[in-house]
């Protein structure tokens, strides 16, 4: 499996293929079967989100 994906619900990196739901690839950790690609680039991550809010704050009290 790629390294790239991760779960959707729990995060983990880890899936297995379940052979009861014909191969269907599933998280080992929590069972689900959606996830999400990983994303690499640092305006896409959610500190980025945090980051300008906290600016705008900041900038704001001053």
């Amino acid at each position: 499996m790629s390294v790239n994906r991760v779960c959707f619900n729990c995060g983990s990196s880890s899936f297995v293929s379940d052979r009861s739901l014909g191969g269907k690839i599933v998280c080992s950790k929590c069972g689900s079967s959606s996830f999400k690609n990983k994303s690499s680039s640092f305006l896409k991550s959610k500190k980025l989100l945090f980051i300008a809010i906290a600016i705008a704050i900041f900038l704001i009290v001053i």
